[in-house]
């Protein structure tokens, strides 16, 4: 079994890079209609280091028979850094992603480098 780690900076202009024009994820003034400080990132932006990881581990073989499953729990804000540990176990492994600036989980789940066979 081992560990991986990973963090990433949601700077505002990688929310707007990566997001449709038009709303929360990348106009501040749509989401200050909802009452938001900032842009929200995306769950997958949320999620890019944890992703990242199990690609350098699996490669290939995840890319063509893997899956991921994941349960996004807290919110994200342009200015926080997440850091993603995947604890890998064989072909197995387990997810979190922590918003390092609120202190809480952002997403939780686990990843398989081979999806189940039907």
């Amino acid at each position: 079994m081992s560990a991986l780690r990973r963090e990433l900076l949601l700077t505002p202009e990688l929310l707007r890079a990566y997001s449709r024009r038009g709303n929360f994820h990348s106009d501040a003034g749509e989401a200050s209609k909802l009452g938001l400080a900032g842009l929200v990132a995306q769950g997958m932006q949320v999620a890019g280091p944890a992703y990242g990881l199990l690609l350098d581990e699996w490669g290939e073989d995840f890319l063509e028979r893997g899956e991921v499953e994941l349960k996004f729990v807290g919110m994200v804000m342009d200015g926080e850094t997440v850091d993603a540990a995947v604890t890998m176990n064989g072909d197995r492994a387990e997810v979190e992603v922590v918003n390092r600036d609120r202190e809480r989980t952002a997403a939780v789940g686990r990843a398989s480098r081979r999806a189940a066979q039907p």
